[in-house]
Formats: C-alpha cells, structure tokens, sequence
C-alpha cells in the first residue's frame, strides 16, 4: 500500500520557516457542525451509488464495491536542535482516497503487483463541503474505475497463462450490520504549541553535555485525526484519534568513520502538554540516547562472524517478534506478478497452519481489547476478537482481513487503517505466553554462554534493543544494507549489542548484522526470561510493515498504526551475526565546535587497520 501523497505527510524541515516566539498561540478551528458533515456523508454515499450504477465501458466489467476514505487532520511539527527551532508548522490537512472493485467477489482486479492498494487520492476542503466533495468524488470514481478495469484485464492474462488450483475468491463475506455511527464531535482542546517548542527549545541544549555527538534533534508531532470511511455496502466508519510522538535523533562517527546513529521515542495517544512529568521524560530520553550513542561511538568492532546463540533481551525481544511474527502471521496472499505469484510479498507462516513455528511451550496471543493496540472496529468494519495465533508451539490462526486465502476464507477483524491511507493486516497487542518457568537474567545467561561452548566459542552475544527505522528512517551507510532472496527475513541492525565473556564480562561492540534468516529460526527459542512488560509500538500495517519497515519521523504517525508487543527475554539458536565491512567517509578536518578545545585521539592512517 502506498501512502497518501498529497497530506498528512509532515513538511520536512527545509520546507517551512520557524513561528517567532512572540507569535499567538492559534485558536482551534470552528467545531465542524454535525449537519455538515453528515450532508457531506450522504453526497459520497449518492456519488457511490451513482458510480456503481453508470460506471460502464464496452466489454468491461462493471463495479461492484467502491469504498471512500474521508481524512481530516491536524498537524504539529517541532524539530529542535542544539537550542534552537529548525520547524515549527502547525497546519489543517484534508485529503480523501477512493478503492473501487470491478468484476465480482469471486474474481476481481485486486492482488495485482504493483497495481493493488494504488488509489487515486486527492485534496478536500478542510471544512465539510459536499459540493466540492461531490465534484471530486466524480472524477475520481471515473479514474479509479477505468484504472481497476485495465488491472482486471492485466490479471485475467496472467491467470489464463497459470497452471495449478483455482486462486480463492478476492473478497470475502461483509461484516454484520453495524448501528450507524453519528460524527463524533469535533475536539475543542488546542495543541499546546507554544508550550511545546519551548520544552524542545530546552531538551535540545542538552546536546551541549554530550560534546562527542555530532549532529542530534528532538521532535515532537502531533497528528489529530478524524477518518471516516464509506463503503458502497451501507457502512459507515468514523476514527477519531490524537496521537503523539517525542522523539530524539542523533548521530556521530566512530574514529574508523563508522557512521552511527541512534534514537528512541516517547508514544503518546492524547494530546501532550509541556508540563514537568513530560519535561522529566525527555530530559531521561536524550541524555539516554547521546550517552549510548556516545558509548557506541567508542565500542570495538565486532571480532568475527558468529553463529552461536543469541540472547534477545529487554526491548530486543519484543522487536523482534514486531520484525517477524508481526508482519508474516498476516493472511493476505502474494500477489499476481506476470509470472505468477510474487512469493516474496507472501507472509511466511501462511503455509504453516497446523505445523509447529515455535517450540511446544510457547503460546502466542493477540488481544485488541486492552492495550496500546486497542481496537473496537477494524478498517473493515469488523469487531476484532482475541486470537491463539499460536498453542502449543502449532501456528492455529492468522492476522485476517477480507481478502481470502486457500485455508482462511473470512476477516477475524484484523484489517488496520492508518491516518495516511497505508492499509494491511496487523496485530493489535501481541502477547508471547510461555508454559515453562521463565529464567532469570542471570540464569539465561549462563545458559547462552553454556550452548556458546557447545557450539565452539568462548563468548556470546547479548542484543538489549535494535534499531528502529521508524523513527530513525533508512540505514545512512552502504555496509550496513542486506540483500536476501528466496524466503528469507532481513532484520533491523543491532543498536545495542554486548560481548559476553567467560568470565562475565559485558563488552558493548558496534559493526555487528543479522544474517537474513527462514521464519524457522523462531522454532530455536530455547529458553525465555521472567517478566514480558508490553513495549508500545507504532509499525506500518502489511505485508511490508511491522518494526523493520523504516518509515522515518516523518511517517511515523500517518503510515503507522499503534500496537503493542509483550515478550520474555528470548535465548535461540540459528540466528548468525556478520562483521559489517563498509567503507567509511574520512572525519571532518575541524573539530566540532562544542568540543571546547578538547584534543582529539589520533586518528589512524587511511593505510592502518582500526582496532
């Protein structure tokens, strides 16, 4: 799924001029009235009914399903660096997306690579209007149906040209009737900007105590939002939300070059306020992330390759089940490219019903009720239960929207929607359930250095967090891109990654990758911790969403939805690390300027090796 293009993409900071501090706080928009908004309402369902009626081309099908999203929203950016404020824009974004199906539920113009999921998109007056809505409306049902009905064509060739079984339908049944939602009142409260880019102004000084960092900025957005969804089936779906983020980003160079970054997040679902508590937050927040990065910055490079076990722990556990589980439990089939199924874009257990994916003692659970994942209605209209996706080690069901596969024919609720028009089966709050007493930190540790000697070393490796692309976007250096193919998972880096010694001894160490790995891996837990506390996410829904799909600060609130991970501290096997071997960019000439004089270690010449 593409996001939307022409809002809720959050202006990057060359783009937009900082406010003045002396400049009024604006007022909160007019609440919308409810009569227009549902006047605007009836024109979509009316345009739709009248697409599906007259929407006809010579020996074409002919629609049989439209859905229409309506996204209204209020946007605060705030990017502070070093005292100062890069970005500070506050704006009113509207925009709406129209999917519209040609042909029948049994056989449609959708799964088609690089044509499913590509909507035509467009702007809407910030207020109501269904005059202008209207207008848009019409033309744009008329190009999503003359593009669905070209797709349908492209797809029609490539199944007469494929052997094998009958593909399952494309669509499956629609949900219950639903009691029509009126518009939700519009929220009166205003963002506490000011407040805010003054709390930014001061949590990014803090750069000044961490002089061995390069270039760092905190952030704050806030996204507002209100998506309403109209189907040509009478249902009618309103998602009114205020999600935040404060988030801080920072890099350096090691002394070989090295490029590093790291950065960590704050999530929030109400609107924030710059009072103490949160102040007290992001002051913990940066001075953790520089002091580790600064730390990174002085770790020795990984010795060698190394295939022996792993011990995920703290918030590396979790991340790696949002990296994995979370994107490859989904049910959504590959899609059609034109020589067959594009395997690649298929989740990987989808195969696995009724076959062992993790070891016998481990349950996996995924409940929408409670939780930063919470849910009540999904994207499709459907009312979310809790799932076993996993008993007993044996995968029992998968993450389902209404789009069918050979063994899964209906939606358990699992269609996510976010603010941008990115869409895809998600978990909502994953739990990983062990029927064993978990260990203590101690004990696993033990245990990891115990199977490391089987395996031929006389160290392991312990990874306490991996890097997050959501907020940190794509990987700056070429080292550290992987390339897989076949069924294959590429995982995040290890942001922080300890040599563990005979003796004890924790060593942090920096270069170290993941090797693309087979879902299998994950049947080589051998052992898990004590508490699983639940580490709130925001991940891309999909096939190409979850931990590792790189959206950056400036999708992470429009291309992401909200979901929570809850996982022990993991010992496996089967995983193996590689030595990052890239060339790096020779250290600026001058000093940085907040290093006060301090005296650089001597760099080695470009012939040495680094130590």
């Amino acid at each position: 799924m593409k996001p939307i293009v022409l809002a809720l993409a959050l202006a990057p900071a060359a783009a937009a001029a900082p406010a003045p501090t002396s400049a009024p706080t604006p007022t909160p928009a007019a609440p919308v009235a409810a009569e227009a908004a549902e006047s605007e309402i009836a024109a979509v369902e009316q345009e739709i009914a009248r697409g599906i009626a007259g929407l006809r081309l010579p020996d074409s099908p002919a629609p049989y399903q439209a859905v229409v999203y309506v996204v209204r929203a209020e946007v605060l950016s705030i990017d502070g660096s070093y005292g100062g404020i890069i970005t500070d824009v506050l704006e009113d974004q509207a925009a709406a997306g129209i999917d519209i199906r040609v042909g029948s539920a049994e056989r449609d113009q959708t799964g088609v690579f690089g044509q499913d999921g590509a909507w035509p998109r467009f702007n809407l007056s910030l207020l109501p209007s269904a005059e202008l809505t209207r207008h848009k409306l019409w033309l744009g049902l008329d190009q999503a149906f003359r593009r669905a009905t070209g797709t349908y064509a492209q797809k029609l060739a490539i199944l007469a040209r494929l052997a094998g079984e009958p593909l399952p339908p494309d669509l499956g049944p629609k949900p219950e009737p639903l009691v029509r939602q009126p518009v939700p009142p519009a929220p009166t409260d205003a963002i506490d900007r000011e407040g805010l880019r003054e709390l930014l102004r001061a949590l990014s000084k803090r750069f000044a105590d961490h002089p061995a960092i390069d270039n760092g900025d905190v952030f704050v957005q806030v996204l507002r939002s209100h998506v309403t969804t109209i189907t040509s089936e009478g249902v009618v779906l309103h998602e009114q939300r205020d999600r935040a983020v404060l988030a801080v980003m920072a890099d350096t160079r090691a002394l070989d070059g090295m490029h590093l970054d790291h950065g960590a997040a704050i999530h929030l679902q109400e609107l924030p306020r710059a009072t103490d508590e949160l102040k007290k937050r992001g002051e913990e927040l940066v001075d953790g992330v520089l002091k580790e990065l600064t730390l990174m910055a002085d770790a020795p490079m990984l010795d060698d390759d190394y295939d022996g076990p792993i011990l995920f722990a703290g918030p590396a556990s979790a991340q790696l089940l949002a990296s994995t589980i979370a994107v490859h439990t989904g049910g959504t089939p590959a899609p059609l490219g034109d020589n067959g199924r594009v395997r690649d874009f298929e989740p990987h257990w989808q195969d696995s019903l009724g076959k062992s994916v993790l070891p016998a003692f481990l349950d996996l659970e995924d409940d929408p009720r409670e939780g930063f994942g919470r849910l009540a209605v999904d994207a499709q209209g459907f009312s979310p239960r809790p799932l076993t996706l996993v008993k007993n080690g044996v995968l029992q069901e998968l993450l389902m929207t209404r789009t069918p596969n050979p063994r899964r024919k209906e939606s358990n609720g699992r269609a996510r929607l976010s603010p941008g028009l990115a869409w895809g089966a998600a978990i909502t709050n994953l739990s990983l359930k062990s029927k064993k007493r978990g260990s203590p930190r101690k004990a696993l540790e033990k245990e990891l250095l115990r199977r490391a000697r089987e395996d031929g070393y006389e160290y392991a490796y312990i990874v306490e967090s991996l890097r997050d692309g959501n907020i940190l976007g794509p990987v700056n250096r070429e080292g550290a891109t992987s390339y897989s193919t076949g069924r294959k998972v590429s995982l995040p880096l290890p942001s922080k990654i300890y040599r563990l010694d005979a003796s004890g001894k924790k060593t942090l160490v920096r270069g170290a990758m993941i090797a693309p790995a087979s879902m299998r891996v994950l049947r080589r837990i051998r052992a898990v911790g004590q508490s699983a506390p639940a580490l709130p996410l925001r991940i891309a829904p999909g096939a190409t969403g979850g931990f590792g799909a790189e959206t950056g600060m400036d999708g992470i609130l429009s291309n992401t939805v909200d979901v929570s991970v809850s996982s022990p501290d993991l010992l496996l096997d089967g995983l193996e690390l590689l030595v990052e071997r890239s060339e790096n960019e020779r250290l600026p000439i001058l000093e940085h300027p907040l290093r006060r004089g301090q005296t650089p270690p001597p760099q080695p010449a470009a012939d040495d090796d680094a130590e």
